[in-house]
C-alpha cells in the first residue's frame, strides 16, 4: 500500500516554491529555517525524489518538483474546500487584498460596497501598489488575494478581465511622425511600462523621454495634452481628447490580462464569491468607462 502524502509537509512545500527561498516561507508557515528543511528533506525521502536545488538566488524545481507543485495546489485546495463545505458558519475572518493602484479608485467604488453588503463579516484590509509588488507580497504572505497584471510565466491564475493596450495620442496634436517620438513613461516597475520599451526598440523607434511618472492617470493627462504619446490600457485611453494613434509600426491589438491570485490558506469560498463579484464590478467599470 502507497504511504499517504502529508499536508503539512506539502504546505510547507508550496510556501516555499510561492516565496522562492527557504527565509522567507518560513515567515509565512511560521516556523524556524530549520524546521523547513527538515520538512522538505522528509517530503523529498518519502518520494525518494529531489524536488528543489538551491544556490545564492534562491530555489530552482526539478522535474520531479514541477510535478508535485501541479498535484500540491490540487491537494490544498481540496482540503481547504472540503473544511469549507463543511463548515457551518458564515464567511467571516480577515482578509489582506491587494489592488493594482492604477484601478484602485473604481474598484474602491465599485467593488467594496458590493463585498459590504454580501458578506458583512468579511474584515477587508486593502493595500494598494504595482501588480509586481503585490505577486512579491501575497508570496511573503503578506496578502491573501490580489488582483495582478498575467504575466507569461504565471499560470493557472483566474482572469478577472481582460482590455486592450493602445498606443495614444491627443486630436490635437498627433506626434507620430516626429523624430525623436515624444514618450510618456511610467516610472515604476510596471508590465505595460516594459511591453512599451520593448516595441519602440524591437520597431527601432527614435524616441525621448519627455514626461514621466509613478501614476496612470498622470500619464493619461500628459497624452491628452498633446505633450507625449505613450501605450495605455483602453479603459485610460477613453478619457477626453485622446484618440489611439494609427501607426503601422506601433501594435494596438495586445491584450491586457488582470487575474486574481491566492494564498493557499484562504477559505475557497471566499475566493470563489470573490471570483464572482471580481468580475461583475470589472464589467460594471468597463461599461462605464466605455460610456
Amino acid at each position: 500500500m502507497l504511504p499517504l502524502l502529508d499536508l503539512d509537509l506539502l504546505r510547507t512545500f508550496a510556501a516555499v516554491v510561492q516565496a522562492g527561498e527557504f527565509k522567507k516561507a518560513a515567515e509565512t508557515v511560521h516556523r524556524s529555517h530549520a524546521a523547513v528543511s527538515m520538512q522538505i528533506k522528509r517530503l523529498e525521502e518519502q518520494l525518494g525524489c529531489q524536488l528543489m536545488q538551491r544556490n545564492n538566488q534562491g530555489i530552482r524545481l526539478t522535474e520531479s518538483g514541477e510535478i508535485l507543485m501541479g498535484y500540491c495546489e490540487q491537494f490544498l485546495k481540496l482540503n481547504a474546500a472540503t473544511f469549507g463545505a463543511l463548515a457551518e458558519t458564515p464567511l467571516a475572518g480577515k482578509v489582506r487584498f491587494g489592488i493594482p493602484t492604477d484601478y484602485a479608485q473604481d474598484f474602491l467604488q465599485d467593488f467594496l460596497p458590493v463585498l459590504a453588503a454580501e458578506m458583512p463579516n468579511l474584515d477587508a484590509r486593502i493595500v494598494c501598489d504595482r501588480s509586481r509588488n503585490l505577486r512579491q507580497m501575497l508570496a511573503a504572505g503578506q496578502l491573501d488575494i490580489a488582483i495582478v497584471a498575467g504575466e507569461e510565466e504565471y499560470r493557472d491564475e483566474q482572469l478577472i478581465w481582460t482590455e486592450r493596450l493602445q498606443w495614444c495620442g491627443s486630436y490635437g496634436q498627433q506626434r507620430t511622425d516626429a523624430t525623436p517620438l515624444p514618450f510618456a513613461l511610467l516610472e515604476e516597475n510596471c508590465i505595460v511600462r516594459d511591453l512599451a520599451l520593448q516595441q519602440l526598440q524591437a520597431g527601432q523607434i527614435p524616441y525621448e523621454r519627455v514626461f514621466s511618472s509613478t501614476v496612470l492617470e498622470n500619464i493619461a493627462a500628459a497624452v491628452a495634452a498633446g505633450f507625449a504619446v505613450s501605450l495605455l490600457p483602453e479603459s485610460s485611453a477613453r478619457a477626453g481628447n485622446i484618440k489611439p494613434l494609427e501607426d503601422p509600426r506601433l501594435d494596438n491589438n495586445q491584450l491586457l490580462k488582470m487575474n486574481m491570485i491566492c494564498s493557499q490558506a484562504i477559505d475557497p469560498r471566499i475566493s470563489q464569491r470573490l471570483t464572482e463579484r471580481l468580475r461583475e464590478a470589472a464589467s460594471r467599470i468597463l461599461r462605464k468607462t466605455a460610456g
